[in-house]
């Protein structure tokens, strides 16, 4: 019988890769979308929807033709890969499934170049440090102004178009349009530029031929950020903020900041710097008023780049990008050399700089940065990324820095006051940045609305062309913004190399820098907390789609949301088994039936027999809690699914909060969650609740089988606001990760649980909270079945979709077995995948933290559990299973926390 193999397509373009058309070698294109891309909420329905606003098959790619600009999804078989695009900072390997990964330290590029206009081609490639931007600044760019710094949020452009012979000037705000660019769709309808008075008087129509010749920048919005560190704090404070709006001679006092080379595509306009023999178009005559022009302007039309890249062994190696692949999804436990680390044991941390990774072994050698000694530690004990600095709220911290970091640095003698590899970041978004751009009828609001009528103004005001008012740019001897630069190298010693904005370079310690916490992250990490909530906001005109024929087509939701206290089934929970409410006393607020639980003398439960059967679970998410007996009978046992207990525990994560007096629709629906929990509950979900708080519940989840959670307990404490059932169930999760990073994707280390029924996740309609449709047991059970799963890398949304492909996939370990010290810590797997031998790792150390430090309402449970059920003399011999197989950092990990669960061993 001959096996099926499954042939895993390797992924061939990424975004930003510039690629040919094989058929017609002279179509270029830059890659703006991939099908491993995550996916962004695609937007509302728009006359003008982009064509590349379509969910993708496998196999396609959206790309950007050059020239022209046209957008179109086509296979990804029909083109070639001419050049891939890097930057200092990336992160990058030789292939998909290599473990090993670099860090790109610089880039060597050179482009072909064609006159913007004519199309005429500079003979030769040029080397990028050759060339300039067309444009004195961008949006994005860094501005600095009397010792502040900012960056340009949007801009205002005068655009000199040639239509038939005419120059037409069009103002234009957050313009799409550059030198060079030529169609129909240049102009819009001369009536629409009626009261300009360089649009002459029976211009022609739009045409094919209509050509974008000139751009200035007539005004800048500039979002100030930040005030110069260097400065005396007395000086600093008196520091006003700068205006909003530049324009006509003001620009001159700016001085824009431009430091990477690296950053320049295909598609971009440039000039040479030496420009002696370039092809040039010329347009007019000195007589007329907008004189003679000659265009210079060029167009990057192909690049090739080589990558200088720094391996996490400390190797480094030049080659072409094309033989590099992007590491976009880095591990967390992922750290190159120079990187600064907090190497974190039990109750203690060291900061360390990284010397060289084993990525196979998953070791790394760190130096201490107190001592200068060296040692080889496991990675999943370091932390690169300052996680528990985030996990406390602390989001303005950052462990030390990365390449392509913009800093202030602080004059000598003085710190930037956090303790190293600690580094402060500042940056100030102001208010009016985050208005809304557009009004519902498309039209400007808000500051925007402002600065469009201002550039119109100016623009219908002049009678001849606009006076070119440049910003400056650092010279190579100006030493005066000294205090500001950008990370272009660590050092194995910790120092970190800063070039300046006059192009100098000097080592500084971490400690005399400061992070720029620029607006784009600031706008990023906006965008990923507003993801975070998942709020569901109905939406009472259906719900818009995009299909595979880019059509949009609204889903209306006909069914009607039953009622909370219909006695109808509504699918969420079994409503025939709810208690009815003659059950709800109207004193203590806990049903009289469900606080007494007898253990019968054979030690099973009257309402979950013991031994349980495992008819009523899931195979796939549970397994069975077996009763191992003795001589005398089977062992009394203290496992109850469910109890209602008198007194809720100090240790429960929302015993300090307000408890809101019950109502009686909040009891009713209580008793029937309490009902269906204490008779549908698998056999390994605990749950108790408590007679002073019934707005609190406990529960206790047991590691699938079959997954790196294996036998590892879950302990999540529960709250019910005032508005339950209407709102779902509060979570927190208790993570004994030691500040070495998420057990799962969806389980956060600050207790947050991210899932789609709890409202932390944004997701279907049909998996969102529903007073109807919804319980806790649903929730306990979603947690169990979808978030303790075997491959937990594929919870994150973005990658589920890759699961059985080779960008899913990890190299597969052949390395020693681990002793069989503990039948739970050796589950009959394989660990195939770097998350998931993390997930393993970790998950092994909440055995350790459950029995030292007994958990209220639950501590007899787990003696029970873990010293009777799972104890190595209960573990069944079989030379058939395979043996746990980890990597070297992570049994460095796990013998930590075997010699500590041997101590407590040892103790009883």
């Amino acid at each position: 019988m001959t096996t099926a193999h499954r042939t895993r397509l390797p992924t061939k373009f990424y975004q930003e890769d510039i690629v040919r058309c094989i058929d017609s070698p002279n179509v270029y294109g830059i890659v703006l979308r991939c099908w491993h891309d995550a996916e962004d909420i695609p937007p509302l329905p728009s006359p003008f929807t982009d064509p590349l606003m379509r969910s993708l098959d496998r196999g396609e790619i959206g790309v950007s033709f050059f020239p022209g600009g046209v957008r179109d999804i086509v296979p990804e078989s029909n083109y070639e890969l001419v050049d891939r695009t890097f930057q200092s900072g990336d992160y990058c390997k030789r292939s998909v499934d290599d473990v090993r990964s670099g860090v790109v330290t610089s880039i060597e590029a050179q482009a072909r170049l064609v006159h913007a206009i004519s199309g005429e081609q500079v003979e030769g490639w040029r080397d990028m440090k050759e060339v300039r931007r067309a444009t004195d600044v961008d949006g994005g760019d860094y501005v600095i102004y009397d010792d502040w710094i900012g960056q340009v949020i949007e801009l205002f452009d005068e655009l000199l178009v040639s239509a038939s012979g005419a120059f037409v000037r069009l103002p234009e705000i957050s313009s799409r349009l550059t030198i060079g660019d030529k169609g129909p769709d240049i102009l819009p309808n001369p009536e629409a530029l009626n009261g300009l008075v360089n649009y002459p008087k029976g211009a022609p129509l739009p045409s094919p031929d209509d050509t974008v010749i000139d751009m200035k920048r007539t005004i800048l919005a500039i979002c100030w950020l930040a005030v110069n560190q260097s400065l005396d704090p007395s000086v600093a404070q008196v520091k006003q903020r700068p205006a909003r709006f530049w324009s006509g001679e003001d620009m001159t006092k700016l001085t824009v900041i431009r430091m990477r080379l690296d950053d320049v595509r295909v598609g971009d306009k440039v000039l040479l710097e030496n420009d002696v023999g370039v092809p040039v178009t010329r347009y007019g005559v000195e007589s007329e008023p907008n004189g003679a022009m000659t265009i210079k302007t060029l167009c990057v039309r192909e690049t090739k780049t080589v990558v200088n890249v720094l391996w996490q062994d400390g190797s480094q190696e030049s080659l072409p990008s094309t033989e590099l692949i992007p590491y976009l999804n880095p591990d967390e436990y992922d750290c190159w050399p120079g990187d600064h680390v907090l190497w974190k044991l039990e109750h203690e941390e060291h900061a360390a700089i990284v010397q060289s990774v084993n990525s196979t072994d998953r070791v790394a050698v760190i130096r201490f940065a107190n001592t200068g000694k060296t040692e080889t530690v496991s990675v999943l004990e370091l932390d690169p990324n300052g996680v528990s600095d985030w996990a406390a709220g602390n989001p303005h911290t950052h462990l030390g820095m990365r390449r392509g970091d913009k800093v202030f640095i602080h004059r000598e003698g003085t710190s930037n006051g956090f303790e190293s590899p600690r580094v402060p970041r500042i940056g100030e978004i102001e208010e009016w940045v985050r208005e809304v751009p557009v009004r519902p009828d498309g039209e400007f609001s808000g500051w925007r609305r402002t600065m469009a009528d201002m550039g119109t103004k100016i623009a219908s005001e002049r009678k001849e062309k606009p006076t070119v008012s440049r910003v400056k740019h650092p010279t190579r001897d100006d030493a005066s913004l000294s205090w500001f630069g950008e990370v272009t190298g660590l050092r194995l010693d910790g120092t970190v190399d800063i070039t300046h904005p006059n192009g100098s370079t000097a080592i500084y310690p971490l400690s005399r820098l400061t992070k720029l916490y620029d607006s784009l992250e600031q706008f990023e990490d906006d965008g990923w907390e507003g993801s975070d909530q998942g709020s569901h906001v109905d939406n009472a005109e259906g719900v818009w789609h995009l299909d595979a024929d880019a059509t949009w087509h609204c889903d209306h939701d006909d069914s009607e949301w039953e009622d909370e206290d219909s006695d109808e089934d509504s699918g969420g929970m079994d409503v025939d088994t709810w208690a009815d409410e003659n059950d709800i006393p109207l004193g203590d607020g806990v049903p009289n039936s469900l606080i007494s639980r007898d253990v019968t003398p054979d030690g099973t439960d009257p309402v979950s027999p013991f031994p349980v059967s495992s008819s009523n679970t899931s195979p796939d998410s549970t397994q069975e809690i077996i009763v191992h007996e003795d001589e005398d009978g089977p062992a009394a046992s203290p496992w109850k699914k469910f109890e209602v207990l008198p007194d809720a525990p100090h240790d429960h994560a929302f015993y300090s909060s307000v408890s809101n007096q019950p109502s009686k629709n909040f009891l009713a629906r209580l008793t029937k969650e309490y009902r269906a929990l204490s008779t549908s509950l698998p056999d390994s979900i605990l749950v108790r609740a408590y007679e002073d708080r019934t707005d609190l519940l406990r529960c206790l989840i047991i590691g699938p089988e079959n997954t790196p959670y294996e036998d590892a307990p879950f302990v999540i404490d529960w709250m019910l606001d005032s508005n339950f059932p209407q709102s779902p169930p509060i979570a927190h999760f208790l993570s004994w990760t030691n500040g070495n990073g998420r057990v799962n994707p969806n389980l956060y280390e600050e207790g947050k649980v991210c899932l789609s029924i709890l409202g932390t996740w944004s997701g279907d309609r049909t998996e969102t909270w529903s007073a109807a449709r919804s319980s806790l047991l649903q929730a306990f059970v979603s947690i169990q079945g979808l978030v303790l799963v075997k491959e937990p890398w594929f919870c994150e949304p973005a990658y589920e979709k890759l699961r059985g492909t080779e960008e899913g996939m990890v190299n597969r370990w052949r390395l020693r077995s681990f002793p069989r010290i503990y039948f739970l810590l050796t589950p009959p797997y394989c660990v195939s995948r770097l998350y998931s031998e993390k997930a393993y790792v970790l998950s092994r150390g909440f055995v350790r933290r459950a029995l030292e430090t007994p958990l209220g309402g639950l501590e007899a449970e787990i003696n029970w559990l873990y010293n009777t059920q799972l104890s190595p003399e209960n573990a069944k011999a079989d030379e058939n299973l395979a043996v746990a197989r980890l990597t070297a950092g992570g049994i460095i990990m796990l013998e930590r926390t075997l010699s500590k669960l041997q101590t407590i061993l040892d103790q009883m």
